[in-house]
């Protein structure tokens, strides 16, 4: 017995192709929104780092690590999405795939803000 099937499940199969396809495309796009972010994601958690570090704030320490574990997060999400999505469940798939967009959106806002206040 293997651990993995060798073929797809029968529910792939009877899925609607049009429905996965557009599935497959969510998923490549928000997962290249992803990467794209991963530049002034880099610059925000430098600035964290000192900011946290000069601070001495219990709560901007934790602040920093939720941020800093962006790349982690993407990377799971990212293989868990695509692995629901070759189990044929695609709105799970959709659904923890978007996960990371709570760091992209707020990552956009900070940049915004900082951007404007300047």
């Amino acid at each position: 017995m293997t651990a993995l099937p060798l073929s797809p499940p029968p529910s792939v199969l009877q899925q609607d192709p049009a429905a996965r396809r557009r599935a497959a495309i969510e998923l490549g796009v928000l997962q290249g929104v992803y990467l794209l972010f991963l530049v002034p994601w880099f610059g925000i958690v430098v600035a964290g780092a000192m900011g946290a570090g000069s601070s001495g704030s219990l709560l901007a320490v934790l602040l920093f690590f939720v941020w800093a574990g962006y790349p982690l997060v993407a990377l799971i999400t990212t293989v868990a999405a695509w692995v629901l999505f070759a189990t044929g469940r695609t709105a799970p798939a959709r659904w923890v795939n978007r996960v990371p967009l709570l760091w992209v959106v707020l990552g956009s806002g900070l940049l915004t803000w900082v951007f404007l206040a300047s």
